[in-house]
């Protein structure tokens, strides 16, 4: 398999940005293929499954699955957070933190450079959504099949009917049927959605036996992630300058963790330890909308991907990131003053530059 590689366009310097994410090789940004091992190529010693009595079968959480959402969602369910009070210039920050003041003067605006002729790549993405799970129950919107590592079809799953997941002997059963230690769940329509245990996900989903428990790796690419990640990290009501920012921030934040991943089976997992992600259930028209005009857009400082930290309120910023990040309440109330999102970054991260991820030649 030949990896592709990723490379920054419309680059520049600047000599106040945090640099916590650093990519060599003339500003290559690492893809998913360039780690040192994938799941695909791991042996049974890696995943160490164990031998372990016959676990007792929990009933079927579902017969039939909830319907999967045909339309992106209008409204989202996630509490609106509070706006934060504007930052008190005499309250002591550290050197590099730069106060927020909200206040509705002219400020720089990241430039954006021209958009490249070539369309942005559609960059993998593998996230936790299950680790350690006694077990898990799967479904299909459409007709799917549970293949093995090698492609070979190990069972049908039928639209709307949920199977049980567990592990026993150091295998897999899907129902009443063994499978081996590692699958994929494989909607056979493109528009199709896998369920896990309560919510619907896009893309594939692989399941690993691992020392008894399961664990879930949802498979799919950079966009469609962001899709649920930003509904999920600022209310899909919020003024779309602040969405387009969070969508910015969270790309350059995932590429940081695909560079750098979690885990040899997964980039980065879905919780706020780094960056919520709930499948379809916090996707909007307003989060497609922001990410889909910010496709490709990264953070980018002296030709490396800025892993872009952001907390809801000044304060977390300054206590937990050290000033440099931003404030999702501020994104909020500078949107609501008109200002763009190339605004809205340029204050939260000073020093940086916009760029275009683009396949490298």
């Amino acid at each position: 398999m030949i990896c592709p590689q990723y490379k920054l366009l419309g680059l520049g310097h600047g000599p106040h940005a945090v640099l916590l994410l650093t990519i060599s090789l003339g500003g290559l940004v690492a893809s998913g293929c360039d780690r040192p091992a994938t799941v695909q190529s791991l042996s049974p010693s890696k995943i160490q499954p164990v031998q372990s009595p016959a676990p007792v079968i929990p009933a079927p959480e579902l017969t039939t699955l909830a319907p999967a959402p045909t339309t992106p969602r209008t409204d989202s369910t996630r509490p609106t957070p509070q706006p934060s009070a504007p930052v008190d210039a005499a309250t002591p920050l550290p050197a590099s933190a730069k106060p927020s003041s909200y206040q509705a003067n002219p400020v720089a605006a990241l430039a954006l450079p021209p958009k490249p002729a070539q369309a942005a790549p559609r960059v993998p993405i593998r996230v936790a959504i299950a680790q350690q799970s006694p077990y898990l129950v799967i479904g299909s919107s459409t007709p799917a099949t549970v293949v093995d590592q090698q492609g070979q079809a190990v069972k049908k799953l039928v639209p709307t009917s949920a199977e049980n997941v567990i592990v026993q002997g150091g295998q897999l059963q899907i129902g009443a049927q063994s499978a081996p230690n590692v699958v994929w769940i494989k909607p056979e329509s493109a528009t199709g959605l896998v369920y896990v245990s309560g919510r619907w996900y896009r893309g594939a989903i692989q399941v690993i036996a691992n020392r008894g428990k399961l664990l879930g790796v949802n498979h799919l690419d950079m966009e469609s992630y962001l899709y649920s990640v930003v509904g999920a990290e600022m209310p899909a009501s919020w003024p779309i300058e602040a969405l387009k920012s969070q969508a910015i921030a969270a790309r350059s934040y995932a590429l940081a963790h695909i560079a750098r991943p979690a885990n040899p089976f997964f980039d980065l997992g879905d919780t706020q330890r780094w960056q919520a992600y709930k499948g379809v259930e916090t996707e909007a028209h307003s989060t497609l909308a922001a990410v889909e005009a910010t496709a490709g857009i990264v953070l980018s400082h002296e030709g490396a991907v800025v892993e872009s930290l952001y907390a809801a309120s000044d304060q977390i910023v300054r206590e937990v990131h050290k000033g440099f990040g931003m404030s999702q309440n501020g994104a909020n109330q500078l949107a609501q003053q008109q200002y763009s999102y190339q605004q809205i970054l340029a204050h939260f991260y000073p020093g940086t530059r916009l760029a275009w991820l683009q396949f490298s030649s």
